[in-house]
């Protein structure tokens, strides 16, 4: 679905040649900071996800949603863009046919810019929740004194809201943050299991190989290991609690 991305990039920079050449030059004193605000505003957001994408390994470009919605988007406003120029065409003058057409075309150029800036700051915004949320959570346990008897330890970061859609209180699609209390580094095969107050399995996530340095924590996502789809679902309302209703079963794998 990224190839979504052409119209996001793509239609703003033709309607804004097609303006520019069309119209009189007060056109670039008129809409220029308008124009340079909305491309600051998505460059900013554009070069912040390529940093966390480098620090914390998290996606840079939109969720295929994210696209979906600006498709749609760009659809109902060429839509109503079509209907404005027939009603100008039959309301207005002939010879004016051109100055309709640009200003038509500004406007559209500006929507577009002001759409791709929103797409800009809605995974900016949602990555800041997650890494505030996650970060906190691994600093607190950095702070805490670790358990040597207990060779591993778990918490738990997940979506309230979507486990009241789906689980009805139990997190079977959660982010697990894993962390090594023993005082040298270990191979684990990490194999998760929820269930309820009752007993009854509700999710096995198959072992996850996993590699750790003393102290180090790394995250685990039981419902996809690397959460390309519903990443951001599960990141956009989080909260960390200790393990509670998640067993968890483990073999270390000593290759020494």
């Amino acid at each position: 679905m990224h190839y979504l991305l052409i119209p996001l990039f793509g239609v703003p920079v033709l309607v804004g040649v097609l303006a520019a050449i069309f119209q009189k030059p007060p056109f670039w004193k008129k809409w220029g900071l308008t124009i340079a605000s909305a491309v600051l505003i998505y460059g900013g957001c554009f070069a912040a996800n390529v940093y966390w994408q480098v620090k914390y390994g998290i996606p840079v470009l939109p969720t295929e949603s994210d696209l979906e919605v600006f498709l749609y988007f760009c659809i109902l406003l060429v839509f109503v863009c079509i209907l404005l120029y027939i009603g100008f065409l039959i309301t207005m003058r002939k010879q004016f046919w051109k100055m309709n057409l640009v200003f038509l075309c500004t406007a559209f150029g500006l929507f577009s810019f002001f759409a791709a800036a929103f797409l800009g700051m809605g995974p900016f915004l949602k990555k800041a929740e997650y890494v505030i949320v996650v970060q906190k959570a691994k600093d607190q346990w950095k702070e805490a004194k670790m358990d040597n008897e207990k060779p591993i330890d778990l918490a738990l970061v997940y979506s309230r809201q979507e486990c009241t859609k789906n689980c009805a209180g139990y997190p079977y699609s959660s982010l697990i943050l894993v962390r090594n209390q023993s005082d040298q580094p270990l191979e684990i095969d990490l194999k998760l299991r929820l269930k309820n107050k009752s007993g009854t399995v509700l999710k096995e996530v198959e072992a996850v190989p996993l590699k750790l340095s003393s102290g180090e924590i790394t995250e685990v996502w039981t419902g996809d290991s690397y959460a390309k789809h519903d990443f951001w679902t599960r990141a956009s309302v989080v909260t960390d609690e200790r393990v509670a209703d998640l067993e968890y079963q483990y073999s270390i794998i000593d290759r020494r």
